[in-house]
Parts: C-alpha cells; structure tokens; sequence
C-alpha cells in the first residue's frame, strides 16, 4: 500500500509539474495576457480613481444643496407671510362682493317674478 500512496503522489505532483509548465509556457508565449492584465487593472485603477472623484463632487454638491436650501427656506416663509397678509386684507372684500352678488341675484329673482306676473296676468 505504501507504494500505491508514493505513485499517487508522484502522479498529483507530475499532473501539477505539466500544468504549471503549461501555465507558465503560455504566459511567456502570449504576452496579451500580461499586456491585458495590466490594462485591466490600469482600467480599474481609473473607474475607482473617477469613482473617487465623483463622490467627493457629490459631496461637494450636497453641500451647496443644504446651503441652498436654507436660503430659498427664508424666502419662501416670506412669501407665505406675504400671502397671509393679503389674504388677511382681500377677505374682507370678499366677504363684501359675495354679499353685493347675493343681493343682485335677489333683486333679479325679484324682477323676474314680477315679469313673470305681468305675464299672467
């Protein structure tokens, strides 16, 4: 049994001996594979370093947004208290031109039925 152990071993080790030779002789004898492993990796340096970069713009931005925000905050309670204002002063007249359309609709109902009185009689 020992020797059928030492022949496995010596197996698993020439299989791994002929794909490392194999690995190794394709490396030396295509170099696109290294030229593209280079690329590949100088390409994911790039994405990462716009990555980067595009982060720090949002950033950047957010902050310029908060600011921003805050601003049109004041303006826009400005103009709410501008319309309070002017809703508080226009009720009034309002009030007044629905009651004078109220009276106008009474005094035309009236005529009405006084024409239409007229008409019977």
């Amino acid at each position: 049994m020992a020797k059928k152990k030492t022949k496995t071993s010596w197996l698993k080790w020439s299989i791994g001996s002929w794909i490392g030779w194999k690995s190794l002789n394709y490396i030396v004898n295509h170099p696109h594979f290294i030229r593209d492993l280079k690329l590949s990796f100088k390409s994911y340096l790039t994405a990462l370093s716009d990555l980067i970069d595009a982060l720090q713009s949002l950033k950047a931005n957010s902050a310029q947004l908060q600011v921003e925000l805050k601003k049109t905050e004041r303006t826009v309670n400005q103009i709410d208290r501008s319309v309070d204002r002017f809703q508080y002063k226009l009720q009034p007249r309002l009030d007044k031109i629905s009651e004078l359309q109220n009276h106008i609709t009474d005094e035309l109902n009236q005529v009405q039925k006084q024409t239409l009185d007229k008409k019977r009689k």
